[in-house]
Protein backbone atom coordinates (compact mmCIF):
# COMPACT_ATOMS: atom_id res chain seq x y z
CA UNK A 1 0.00 0.00 0.00
CA UNK A 2 1.14 3.72 -1.04
CA UNK A 3 2.13 6.16 2.22
CA UNK A 4 -0.53 8.60 0.74
CA UNK A 5 -3.28 5.90 0.78
CA UNK A 6 -3.10 5.11 3.96
CA UNK A 7 -3.66 8.28 4.89
CA UNK A 8 -7.03 8.65 2.34
CA UNK A 9 -9.59 8.07 4.85
CA UNK A 10 -8.50 7.74 8.05
CA UNK A 11 -10.99 7.13 11.19
CA UNK A 12 -12.29 10.25 12.69
CA UNK A 13 -15.99 9.73 14.33
CA UNK A 14 -15.84 10.53 17.34
CA UNK A 15 -12.08 10.41 18.03
CA UNK A 16 -10.33 12.67 20.93
CA UNK A 17 -7.07 12.91 21.15
CA UNK A 18 -5.04 13.64 24.68
CA UNK A 19 -1.70 15.77 24.65
CA UNK A 20 0.93 15.82 27.11
CA UNK A 21 2.65 19.20 27.26
CA UNK A 22 0.57 20.60 24.51
CA UNK A 23 1.88 24.31 24.92
CA UNK A 24 4.13 24.38 22.01
CA UNK A 25 3.72 25.89 18.74
CA UNK A 26 5.21 22.85 16.51
CA UNK A 27 3.09 20.46 18.39
CA UNK A 28 -0.36 22.66 18.40
CA UNK A 29 -0.06 23.29 14.72
CA UNK A 30 -1.13 19.91 13.16
CA UNK A 31 -3.27 19.26 16.25
CA UNK A 32 -5.53 22.22 15.39
CA UNK A 33 -5.46 21.45 11.43
CA UNK A 34 -6.97 18.20 12.44
CA UNK A 35 -9.21 19.66 14.25
CA UNK A 36 -9.98 22.18 11.32
CA UNK A 37 -9.83 18.95 8.92
CA UNK A 38 -11.24 16.33 10.55
CA UNK A 39 -13.56 17.69 13.56
CA UNK A 40 -12.16 15.67 16.21
CA UNK A 41 -11.52 17.21 19.46
CA UNK A 42 -8.59 17.40 21.33
CA UNK A 43 -7.39 17.66 25.32
CA UNK A 44 -4.81 19.88 25.68
CA UNK A 45 -2.46 19.24 28.94
CA UNK A 46 -0.37 22.31 30.16
CA UNK A 47 -0.09 25.14 31.91
CA UNK A 48 -3.34 26.96 31.22
CA UNK A 49 -2.17 30.57 30.74
CA UNK A 50 0.77 29.07 28.61
CA UNK A 51 -2.09 27.21 26.31
CA UNK A 52 -4.71 30.02 25.72
CA UNK A 53 -2.05 32.74 25.27
CA UNK A 54 -0.29 30.37 22.29
CA UNK A 55 -4.23 29.85 21.28
CA UNK A 56 -4.90 33.30 20.87
CA UNK A 57 -1.89 34.26 18.98
CA UNK A 58 -2.37 31.43 16.59
CA UNK A 59 -6.56 31.83 16.16
CA UNK A 60 -8.93 33.69 18.52
CA UNK A 61 -11.55 31.07 17.32
CA UNK A 62 -9.44 28.37 19.08
CA UNK A 63 -10.29 30.21 22.80
CA UNK A 64 -13.82 29.39 22.34
CA UNK A 65 -13.69 26.45 20.42
CA UNK A 66 -16.49 23.52 21.07
CA UNK A 67 -13.88 20.89 20.52
CA UNK A 68 -10.83 21.87 22.32
CA UNK A 69 -10.53 21.04 26.42
CA UNK A 70 -7.58 22.54 28.31
CA UNK A 71 -6.36 20.60 31.50
CA UNK A 72 -4.36 22.56 33.93
CA UNK A 73 -1.18 21.39 35.02
CA UNK A 74 2.03 23.14 36.58
CA UNK A 75 4.75 20.31 35.52
CA UNK A 76 5.96 17.35 32.63
CA UNK A 77 5.27 14.57 35.18
CA UNK A 78 1.81 16.30 35.94
CA UNK A 79 1.02 16.74 32.52
CA UNK A 80 1.73 13.43 31.22
CA UNK A 81 -0.18 11.34 33.96
CA UNK A 82 -3.44 13.86 33.43
CA UNK A 83 -3.09 12.87 29.77
CA UNK A 84 -2.76 9.12 30.09
CA UNK A 85 -5.31 9.73 32.68
CA UNK A 86 -7.26 10.82 29.60
CA UNK A 87 -6.91 7.94 27.61
CA UNK A 88 -7.05 5.37 30.21
CA UNK A 89 -10.43 6.17 31.56
CA UNK A 90 -11.77 6.43 27.91
CA UNK A 91 -12.63 10.15 27.77
CA UNK A 92 -10.00 9.83 24.68
CA UNK A 93 -8.80 7.11 22.16
CA UNK A 94 -4.86 8.31 21.46
CA UNK A 95 -2.37 9.69 23.59
CA UNK A 96 0.12 12.39 22.30
CA UNK A 97 3.57 13.27 23.34
CA UNK A 98 3.96 17.07 23.14
CA UNK A 99 6.91 18.87 24.55
CA UNK A 100 8.19 16.57 27.04
CA UNK A 101 10.73 13.55 27.19
CA UNK A 102 9.93 10.29 25.72
CA UNK A 103 10.98 9.04 29.62
CA UNK A 104 8.90 11.47 31.10
CA UNK A 105 5.31 10.29 28.87
CA UNK A 106 6.26 6.48 28.66
CA UNK A 107 6.60 6.33 32.63
CA UNK A 108 2.87 7.64 32.69
CA UNK A 109 1.99 5.01 30.49
CA UNK A 110 4.18 1.99 32.26
CA UNK A 111 2.22 3.27 35.51
CA UNK A 112 -0.29 0.39 36.38
CA UNK A 113 -2.53 2.55 37.93
CA UNK A 114 -3.48 3.05 34.09
CA UNK A 115 -4.09 -0.07 33.26
CA UNK A 116 -2.85 0.92 29.61
CA UNK A 117 -0.03 -1.49 28.85
CA UNK A 118 -2.04 -4.91 28.20
CA UNK A 119 0.26 -7.45 26.67
CA UNK A 120 3.48 -6.11 28.68
CA UNK A 121 5.38 -4.98 25.78
CA UNK A 122 5.68 -1.61 23.91
CA UNK A 123 7.34 -1.29 20.75
CA UNK A 124 7.77 1.88 18.20
CA UNK A 125 6.88 1.56 14.76
CA UNK A 126 7.35 4.04 12.02
CA UNK A 127 5.87 3.81 8.43
CA UNK A 128 8.04 5.95 5.50
CA UNK A 129 7.59 6.81 2.45
CA UNK A 130 10.54 6.34 0.54
CA UNK A 131 10.84 8.09 -2.59
CA UNK A 132 13.13 5.32 -4.69
CA UNK A 133 10.79 2.31 -3.07
CA UNK A 134 7.12 1.46 -4.22
CA UNK A 135 5.15 1.06 -1.32
CA UNK A 136 4.96 1.72 2.26
CA UNK A 137 7.55 0.21 4.42
CA UNK A 138 7.43 -0.04 8.33
CA UNK A 139 10.52 0.12 10.55
CA UNK A 140 10.86 -1.25 13.93
CA UNK A 141 12.00 -0.48 16.35
CA UNK A 142 14.51 2.72 16.34
CA UNK A 143 13.08 4.36 19.66
CA UNK A 144 12.13 2.36 22.55
CA UNK A 145 13.89 -1.41 22.86
CA UNK A 146 17.35 -0.93 23.08
CA UNK A 147 19.15 -4.23 22.77
CA UNK A 148 16.01 -6.73 22.36
CA UNK A 149 16.78 -10.70 22.83
CA UNK A 150 15.19 -13.12 20.97
CA UNK A 151 11.80 -13.11 22.78
CA UNK A 152 11.67 -9.34 22.73
CA UNK A 153 12.02 -9.49 18.82
CA UNK A 154 9.08 -11.78 18.54
CA UNK A 155 7.07 -9.51 20.35
CA UNK A 156 8.17 -7.08 18.23
CA UNK A 157 7.50 -8.50 14.95
CA UNK A 158 4.01 -9.30 16.95
CA UNK A 159 3.22 -5.92 17.39
CA UNK A 160 4.21 -4.69 13.52
CA UNK A 161 2.71 -7.47 11.42
CA UNK A 162 -0.72 -6.43 14.38
CA UNK A 163 -0.13 -2.73 13.15
CA UNK A 164 0.21 -4.12 9.44
CA UNK A 165 -3.04 -5.43 9.24
CA UNK A 166 -4.56 -2.45 10.87
CA UNK A 167 -3.25 -0.70 8.11
CA UNK A 168 -4.73 -3.54 5.24
CA UNK A 169 -1.51 -5.16 4.58
CA UNK A 170 -3.06 -8.37 4.51
CA UNK A 171 0.51 -10.74 4.85
CA UNK A 172 3.40 -8.73 5.45
CA UNK A 173 6.81 -9.79 4.56
CA UNK A 174 9.40 -8.89 7.51
CA UNK A 175 13.15 -8.61 7.07
CA UNK A 176 14.92 -9.73 10.15
CA UNK A 177 18.09 -6.64 9.49
CA UNK A 178 21.24 -7.16 9.54
CA UNK A 179 25.46 -6.59 8.25
CA UNK A 180 25.66 -9.32 6.16
CA UNK A 181 22.71 -12.33 5.03
CA UNK A 182 24.82 -15.22 5.95
CA UNK A 183 25.36 -16.80 9.59
CA UNK A 184 28.24 -15.41 10.99
CA UNK A 185 29.03 -16.43 14.87
CA UNK A 186 30.74 -13.09 15.40
CA UNK A 187 27.70 -10.95 14.19
CA UNK A 188 25.05 -12.14 16.99
CA UNK A 189 21.85 -10.67 14.96
CA UNK A 190 22.68 -13.04 12.31
CA UNK A 191 22.40 -16.02 14.70
CA UNK A 192 19.39 -14.63 16.50
CA UNK A 193 17.47 -14.38 13.37
CA UNK A 194 17.69 -18.05 12.77
CA UNK A 195 16.33 -18.40 15.89
CA UNK A 196 13.74 -15.85 15.54
CA UNK A 197 12.42 -17.51 12.63
CA UNK A 198 12.39 -21.07 14.04
CA UNK A 199 10.37 -19.82 16.82
CA UNK A 200 8.22 -17.74 15.21
CA UNK A 201 7.32 -20.81 12.41
CA UNK A 202 7.78 -23.94 14.63
CA UNK A 203 5.80 -25.92 12.44
CA UNK A 204 2.93 -23.54 11.93
CA UNK A 205 1.58 -21.28 9.08
CA UNK A 206 1.53 -17.49 9.97
CA UNK A 207 -0.13 -14.65 9.20
CA UNK A 208 2.96 -12.97 7.65
CA UNK A 209 6.03 -14.01 6.32
CA UNK A 210 9.61 -13.78 7.79
CA UNK A 211 13.19 -13.74 6.55
CA UNK A 212 16.35 -13.04 7.67
CA UNK A 213 19.28 -12.58 8.15
CA UNK A 214 18.80 -9.78 5.51
CA UNK A 215 20.95 -6.97 4.68
CA UNK A 216 18.93 -3.74 4.05
CA UNK A 217 19.24 -3.44 0.27
CA UNK A 218 18.55 -7.45 -0.29
CA UNK A 219 15.06 -6.05 1.64
CA UNK A 220 14.32 -3.31 -0.35
CA UNK A 221 15.64 -4.74 -3.88
CA UNK A 222 15.06 -6.98 -6.24
CA UNK A 223 17.71 -6.04 -8.59
CA UNK A 224 20.83 -6.37 -5.41
CA UNK A 225 18.74 -9.61 -4.26
CA UNK A 226 19.34 -11.20 -7.98
CA UNK A 227 22.95 -9.92 -8.22
CA UNK A 228 23.52 -12.24 -4.94
CA UNK A 229 21.73 -15.19 -5.89
CA UNK A 230 19.06 -14.74 -3.13
CA UNK A 231 15.51 -16.61 -3.40
CA UNK A 232 13.67 -15.20 -1.21
CA UNK A 233 9.97 -13.81 -0.77
CA UNK A 234 10.72 -11.50 1.72
CA UNK A 235 13.75 -9.76 -0.24
CA UNK A 236 12.98 -7.07 -2.42
CA UNK A 237 9.70 -6.65 -1.52
CA UNK A 238 9.45 -5.98 2.28
CA UNK A 239 6.79 -4.28 4.39
CA UNK A 240 8.39 -4.65 7.90
CA UNK A 241 11.89 -3.96 8.44
CA UNK A 242 13.17 -5.53 12.23
CA UNK A 243 16.21 -3.36 13.41
CA UNK A 244 18.87 -5.49 15.27
CA UNK A 245 19.34 -3.22 17.77
CA UNK A 246 18.10 0.47 18.32
CA UNK A 247 21.19 2.15 17.55
CA UNK A 248 20.85 0.48 14.08
CA UNK A 249 16.80 1.44 13.55
CA UNK A 250 17.65 4.95 15.38
CA UNK A 251 20.13 5.72 12.36
CA UNK A 252 18.39 3.51 9.84
CA UNK A 253 15.33 6.29 10.70
CA UNK A 254 17.41 9.40 10.80
CA UNK A 255 19.26 8.52 7.61
CA UNK A 256 16.11 8.21 5.56
CA UNK A 257 14.41 11.02 6.98
CA UNK A 258 17.42 14.17 6.66
CA UNK A 259 19.25 12.31 3.83
CA UNK A 260 17.08 10.44 1.94
CA UNK A 261 14.10 12.86 2.09
CA UNK A 262 11.78 10.50 3.38
CA UNK A 263 8.24 11.13 5.12
CA UNK A 264 7.42 8.75 8.22
CA UNK A 265 4.71 9.03 10.45
CA UNK A 266 5.22 7.41 14.19
CA UNK A 267 4.01 6.00 16.89
CA UNK A 268 3.72 3.21 20.04
CA UNK A 269 1.93 -0.15 19.66
CA UNK A 270 1.33 -2.61 22.24
CA UNK A 271 -0.22 -0.27 24.42
CA UNK A 272 -4.85 -0.26 25.06
CA UNK A 273 -4.19 2.81 22.98
CA UNK A 274 -2.33 4.18 20.31
CA UNK A 275 0.28 6.38 21.33
CA UNK A 276 2.07 8.89 19.25
CA UNK A 277 5.67 9.41 20.30
CA UNK A 278 7.44 11.93 17.31
CA UNK A 279 10.70 13.72 17.76
CA UNK A 280 10.63 17.74 18.88
CA UNK A 281 12.89 17.95 15.97
CA UNK A 282 10.29 16.26 13.32
CA UNK A 283 8.22 18.42 10.98
CA UNK A 284 4.59 19.66 11.32
CA UNK A 285 3.90 17.40 8.33
CA UNK A 286 4.86 14.33 9.67
CA UNK A 287 3.33 14.82 13.11
CA UNK A 288 -0.04 15.40 11.51
CA UNK A 289 0.79 12.17 9.55
CA UNK A 290 1.68 10.52 12.93
CA UNK A 291 -1.58 11.27 14.24
CA UNK A 292 -3.09 10.39 10.93
CA UNK A 293 -1.65 7.13 10.81
CA UNK A 294 -3.12 6.60 14.76
CA UNK A 295 -6.52 7.30 13.30
CA UNK A 296 -6.51 4.96 11.07
CA UNK A 297 -5.18 2.05 12.95
CA UNK A 298 -8.30 2.40 15.47
CA UNK A 299 -10.55 1.97 12.30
Amino acid sequence: MKFDEIFNQPNHKMIALSISCAADETVLEPVLRLVDTYQISIHLVDDETRLNRLLGVMDEKYLDHPDIYIHGAQSDVEAADKAAALVADGTCDILMKGAVSTSVILKAVLNKAHGLVYNGFLSHVALFDLPNYHKGIILTDAAMNIAPGIKEKISIIDNAVDFAHSLDIQRPKVALLSAVEKINPKIVSTVESIDVIQSIYNGNMREFIVDGPLQYDLAISKEAAAAKNIDSEVAGDADILVAPQIEAGNILYKSLVYSAGARVAAMVVGAKVPIVLTSRADSAEDKYNSICLAMKSLS
